[in-house]
């Protein structure tokens, strides 16, 4: 049974240790050995990253109750590795430490949640992004804005983080937090006055290591709530670019940075009314241009300016200057949107046929056909639909 040494020590960072079994794949080398700081995925979390015997560790797992470090499986590394030789360990420690200041943070949130509302955490992913905890209640901005800030202060009052391994006496006499039944021997993170919750994973000492825990995202999910947070330095750097992203709103706006939101939705409201008037002269513009197109018995008309229903509405507005049929298209790059109407003929088989030739897709009623088709060229489109006979 390999020793997790990460169980007693968060922060050992190098260690040594003896290879105990040995196994492989075309992909990967499999290592057991006598004793490891790698944390193992596992709980939601990712694993550590990092080295041994100056291989690069590509991933750790529990396999059948085992702790197995995975590393490619090359001529070079098969070299370098037997069972009983003593391997360097080194972890990844940015890794590290960013993982106990996101974990630790959630056992604060978690259990200030739980204290105050009943709710129970059932869902937690440690991702390389962002941290998520899925509480089996409902909360509203309120509730999260007050768990925010109580979780802070907790950390602002630097609370010694506490590891135990209670016996079965002991646990049977303790209120604690799990998510899952655990065989063997528990181990429990307390933060006095806090939380005190059964987990695997290596947590800061302090809870002042934190600094800071931020929610970045709630929404409801399954029945209760979604939480999303970030800790410690990732938090700092999402405040980073967030005020980063302010600061150039309030350039681009000419408004104050505590204004940004006002400004952009004076200029959401004022670019609506444009959108609305543009409209109304396109229509305008395309009633025009109707009007001046002659009577023929296929037409064909390539306009950028149609654009959401001014196809449609283009389209039906030549249906009487046509003998076949109106074609209209809208696009550019080789991308085309269609819309072709009629008074005479069933269009269905010139749909049909057209998004067959054009790798195209669409259809409709047969005096009224839309879809889209991809095409080299405005030309060749003109040259299939006048061939085509109907």
């Amino acid at each position: 049974m390999t020793v997790k040494l990460y169980d007693t020590d968060s922060y050992l960072y190098e260690f040594n240790c003896k290879v105990t079994s040995l196994y492989s794949d075309n992909d990967y080398i499999y290592i057991e050995t006598d004793r490891t700081a790698f944390f193992p995925e596992g709980g939601g979390q990712t694993c550590d990253k990092g080295s041994l015997g100056g291989i690069n560790v590509e991933n750790i797992q529990i396999i059948d109750g085992k702790i197995v470090h995975f590393v490619k499986n090359s001529e070079e590394n098969a070299k370098k590795l037997k069972i009983g030789t003593v391997l360097s360990g080194k972890i990844d420690k940015n890794k590290r430490f960013s993982d106990m200041q996101q974990h630790s943070g959630e056992h604060i949130f978690s259990g200030i949640v739980n204290s105050l509302y009943g709710y129970n955490n059932v869902g937690f992913h440690l991702g390389s992004e962002v941290v998520t905890l899925d509480f089996d209640g409902e909360l509203n901005e309120d509730d999260i804005c007050k768990v925010e800030n109580l979780v802070n202060e907790a950390i602002w009052r630097n609370l010694e983080i506490k590891v135990t391994f209670p016996s079965d006496e002991e646990l049977s006499k303790i209120k604690y937090r799990s998510k899952i039944e655990i065989e063997g021997q528990v181990r429990l993170v307390e933060i006095p006055g806090v939380d005190i919750c059964a987990c695997c994973a290596p947590h800061v000492k302090f809870t002042g290591e934190i600094g800071i825990v931020r929610v970045v995202n709630f929404e409801r999910y399954k029945g209760g709530t979604r939480v999303s947070i970030l800790c410690g330095e990732r938090a700092m750097l999402d405040i980073r670019h967030k005020l980063k992203q302010n600061r150039l709103v309030s350039n681009l706006t000419s408004s104050k940075q505590d204004e940004t939101a006002a400004a952009v939705e004076r200029l959401r409201n004022e670019n609506e009314k444009l959108k609305f008037d543009l409209i109304g002269m396109t229509r305008d513009f395309l009633t025009l241009k109707s009007q001046s197109i002659a009577h023929e018995e296929k037409i064909v008309i390539f306009d950028e300016k149609l654009q959401g229903k001014l196809l449609q509405d283009f389209a039906i507005s030549l249906m009487d200057k046509t003998g076949k049929f109106a074609a209209c298209f809208s696009g550019e790059n080789g991308s085309y949107r269609y819309c072709i109407v009629s008074r005479q003929v069933n269009l269905q088989p010139l749909a049909k046929a057209l998004n067959s030739r054009f790798s195209g897709r669409g259809g409709g009623k047969p005096e009224i056909v839309q879809g889209s088709i991809s095409a080299e060229s405005e030309k060749e489109i003109k040259e299939f639909l006048e061939g085509f006979e109907i």
